[in-house]
């Protein structure tokens, strides 16, 4: 059985979600709070506000004061931090063995019994701003901004996780109050804890704290409106003066399937052959020839109206052999493909997902992951066991479907002059 597969799993009363992982060979715990919420599930008047309350949960809880959960835990060697995404909020710690509970404690605390007080919004407004305008100077940035936007008309993926200033500087109690009581509950979360612990006392201890904690009356998880299909070929130039004279850079991308599907795993072998390393066909065709200075390709692993995007940053003078190459290099792997680069692929991302998940927080993050985005754990357990299924066929299979001949959207980035 593989060792993926002896994570403990348990559903509390009150809907909540736990991933208990006990690993004997490490003296380090990570404890992570996921929920499913972020800025796709705003409405228009909130834009940013899942960003906001991450920044805001720190900020003073019923137990710990503004300041005091960060130096306990740094007080006792760990790491507290988040991140908010357009699917997902987390929190985590990474913490020595003795003091998980400590830290399981601190992140029962600042989750789910944040005070939210009006002064402490106003002064998290400035802080929130000021990310927000670097932002707004940063090129690189609007690149992303107006790709989304072009992708998607009516999906909310086409906001910025930051937000606007304008709905950042209408933010108050009220509305935090409101979005916290509704996504940060047990019905929408998950506790995930993996290192050298013993599950009982962790379920124990979860039972005790996020166990008692109550649902909304008539909780419903939200879904994410869905995208209509995409017809045609969408272009977009845009122009900054921060831009190196004679560079350009390009943002492609194709509607894929969602995180967990069988086309998915495809795909992410698809990837590993693309742009992985110096081996990889973009490397050896694009980066070696001198045809771009560098390129990268994500599948962005999204729970619906996924994509797959290519980011080159080249001369202006390359571009058209750049645009012409790109879709030669899928065109003659999709004649080309064989078994040898299929298993090749498969090993080094086999490879590499064993080694990445020596890191306790990076396992952890995995299962937090499968179970908020993916809606199932079995991505987790099984991603290996998928990953090995992956043929030649396959791949022919989902370049046909999904990229050879069919609709994408590119954005490029060019200097003002």
């Amino acid at each position: 059985m593989p060792m993926e597969k002896r994570i403990e799993i348990r559903k509390f009363k009150n809907g909540l979600w736990s991933f208990v992982k006990p690993r004997p060979d490490t003296e380090v715990v990570s404890l992570q709070v996921w929920f499913r919420v972020g800025s796709a599930y705003e409405k228009d008047n909130e834009r940013g506000l899942a960003h906001f309350l991450e920044h805001m949960v720190f900020n003073g809880n019923d137990k710990y004061k503004y300041g005091e959960a960060e130096a306990l835990i740094e007080s006792y060697g760990g790491i507290l931090n988040a991140g908010t995404s357009k699917e997902y909020t987390y929190y985590y710690i990474n913490i020595a063995r003795p003091y998980w509970k400590i830290a399981l404690d601190v992140l029962f605390h600042l989750t789910m019994r944040a005070t939210l007080e009006e002064k402490m919004i106003e002064k998290e407004k400035p802080i929130v701003l000021e990310e927000l305008y670097r932002d707004m100077d940063n090129p690189h940035v609007i690149h992303w901004w107006e790709f989304e936007k072009t992708v998607y008309k009516v999906s909310p993926f086409r906001f910025p996780i930051i937000g606007f200033e304008k709905t950042i500087k209408n933010f108050n109690r009220a509305l935090l109050l409101n979005f916290y009581q509704k996504f940060y509950n047990p019905a929408n979360a998950c506790v995930v804890v993996v290192g050298n612990i013993e599950p009982k006392e962790v379920f124990q201890f979860i039972e005790e704290t996020f166990g008692k904690e109550k649902p909304p009356k008539h909780f419903i998880k939200e879904e994410i409106p869905d995208e209509p299909p995409q017809l045609k070929i969408r272009k977009k130039t845009i122009k900054d003066s921060k831009v190196g004279k004679d560079k350009a850079y390009t943002l492609i991308g194709w509607r894929i399937p969602k995180i967990g599907t069988l086309d998915d795993y495809d795909f992410t072998v698809l990837l590993q052959i693309l742009s992985e390393g110096r081996s990889s066909i973009f490397y050896k065709e694009l980066r070696e020839k001198g045809i771009v200075h560098s390129i990268s390709a994500y599948d962005l692993a999204r729970s619906k109206d996924n994509l797959l995007t290519i980011h080159a940053d080249l001369s202006q003078d390359k571009l058209e052999i750049y645009n012409k190459k790109l879709f030669e290099i899928f065109e003659n792997l999709y004649e080309e493909i064989n078994e040898e680069m299929v298993e090749k692929a498969k090993t080094k991302l086999i490879n590499s997902e064993i080694f990445q998940k020596e890191e306790v927080e990076n396992e952890a993050s995995f299962y937090g992951y499968a179970h908020t985005v993916a809606g199932k754990i079995n991505y987790a357990l099984y991603y290996i066991e998928n990953i090995k299924k992956v043929q030649p066929i396959h791949i022919k299979n989902v370049l046909e479907k999904y990229i050879l001949k069919k609709p994408y959207s590119e954005v490029l980035l060019l200097p003002e002059n």
